[in-house]
């Protein structure tokens, strides 16, 4: 049974050292960044829109039949700033020169009912934008074929992304608490 408390106790620091990014700063000399989103996950079907902080939305135009390609843009504040056709493990970055957003594609997946892109986002805030509002409410607004698709705010990211600073500190605080109140017992 001491191996079992080795094992959670092991487990919970990896769960604990996981989000030490979430601070969403980082600081190079005397230039600061701040991370707005840091890898977080995403996934969107087909003609679906995700909005990002200070304006950025992302909106897939179109899947390739084999699911080998994707057809991408890159709004800000609904004006076309890059598009691209994008395979799996292809980047959209813009601008090129000063990556304030970082997509990733990681896959994508042809189903019966929905073509869906799979991908990463990593946001730095635009030093030519204003402040991003700290405001999470999301609202379904329709889009032009007249169904429902879930919007967020210009400045606000989707909550439920993956991966989750609170989730993993939290897990890994109780594992760490669990294993230790075991592994005294055992000193005992």
């Amino acid at each position: 049974m001491p191996r079992v408390s080795r094992i959670l106790l092991l487990l919970s620091l990896v769960l604990l050292a996981y989000p030490a990014d979430c601070l969403n700063t980082t600081t190079g000399g005397s230039n600061e960044t701040q991370i707005l989103i840091d890898g977080a996950g995403y996934a969107l079907a087909n003609g679906e829109q995700r909005a990002f902080y200070q304006g950025y939305s992302v909106i897939i135009k179109g899947v390739d039949a084999k699911g080998e390609s994707a057809w991408i843009e890159l709004l800000q504040n609904g004006t076309s700033v890059s598009y691209g056709i994008f395979e799996a493990e292809d980047c959209l970055v813009y601008p090129e020169d000063g990556e304030i957003f970082n997509m990733t594609i990681d896959h994508i997946y042809v189903g019966s009912q929905k073509d869906l892109v799979f991908f990463y986002v990593r946001q730095c805030r635009d030093p030519d934008l204003p402040e991003p509002a700290p405001s999470l409410d999301m609202t379904p607004t329709p889009n032009a074929s007249g169904s429902s698709a879930t919007s967020t705010p210009q400045d606000a990211p989707d909550p439920d992304s993956s991966p989750g600073c609170g989730a993993c500190m939290a897990a890994g605080a109780m594992l760490l608490y669990v294993a230790s109140k075991r592994f005294a017992r055992r000193q005992r």
